[in-house]
């Protein structure tokens, strides 16, 4: 079907599976730069059919995990470990391709379901799940729903809570997560689909979300790191969230406050909508039960 092939190779271009031969050969230029080695075109060439190279690329693509490569400068020299997290410098998503799928998924049941409301990501770095979500409404000809991007846009808070003080993550200690908005709308135009139904809620969640005008939701991803950030995303949106649409959660495995920040809003609000695993990241669930308007 030409509309799943179309999100497939979307999907690949986000995680960059497309040209992961070339990315290999990047990484291992920039391994053997740090090292002082010098990299002829002979190795340059050699690294694509280098599975124990390209075969942990290729497979971390799936999980969005980090790659720890030990190298040595000499033989003398201590080994040094260098964290090849691809999508950090290839990749418009920090997710791979399991948490994708999922993604296309979820919107796809609320379509074929006709749960109303739109699509939210709190928490949108480059902008790869939210580009999917849009390429998802076009593979469907659905020009009715909108897809909501919610970041502050210049990285994460400092830390307000007592859970999140051993998880300092703010600009000045991961500047890589400072993603502006121009950026995030140049990489919607490269996949021609930067439009009107494609809207921006750049700040703080304190600030931005209570008030927003987002309306009915069918589907909320949440990948916000913090307790903090995770709760007053929740707080604010999920009695948006229509029922039968899907609620996301990408840290929740990986991340504590994270975890807590969701399974103390859960017990306080009752829910009982089974957490489904989605990879050993992120969980999801269903909202089944009705609850007031927002």
């Amino acid at each position: 079907m030409l509309s799943e092939r179309y999100l497939d190779l979307v999907k690949s271009a986000l995680v960059n599976e497309l040209y992961v031969e070339l990315e290999a050969q990047l990484l291992m230029s920039v391994l053997c730069a740090g090292g002082g080695l010098v990299m002829d075109l002979n190795d340059f060439h050699a690294v694509r059919n280098d599975h124990d190279f390209l075969g942990p690329l290729i497979e971390s693509k799936q999980g969005g995990d980090t790659i720890l490569l030990e190298t040595q400068s000499g033989e003398s020299a201590p080994a040094v470990a260098h964290n090849l997290r691809n999508f950090i410098e290839f990749s418009y998503t920090l997710v791979g391709r399991k948490r994708l799928d999922n993604l296309q998924s979820c919107i796809e049941d609320v379509l074929d379901n006709g749960v109303p409301g739109d699509f939210l990501e709190a928490g949108v770095w480059r902008g790869g799940c939210c580009i999917l979500m849009r390429a998802v409404l076009e593979a469907h000809d659905c020009r009715e729903r909108k897809v909501w991007l919610a970041d502050s846009f210049k990285g994460l808070p400092t830390s307000e809570h007592e859970h999140d003080n051993d998880y300092a993550m703010d600009a000045s200690v991961l500047p890589i997560l400072a993603v502006t908005v121009d950026e995030v709308q140049k990489n919607f135009a490269r996949f021609g689909l930067l439009d009107s139904q494609v809207r921006f809620l750049p700040g703080w969640f304190k600030d931005t979300l209570p008030d927003s005008n987002t309306g009915p939701l069918a589907l909320l991803r949440v990948d916000c790191d913090l307790y903090s950030s995770t709760m007053q995303v929740i707080e604010a949106l999920y009695p948006r969230v229509s029922p039968g649409g899907w609620v996301i959660i990408d840290d929740y495995g990986i991340l504590p406050p994270c975890q807590q920040a969701v399974d103390e809003f859960r017990v306080r609000e009752g829910i009982n909508d089974p957490l489904h695993q989605i990879d050993e990241y992120a969980i999801c669930w269903r909202v089944s039960g009705i609850h007031s308007d927002p």
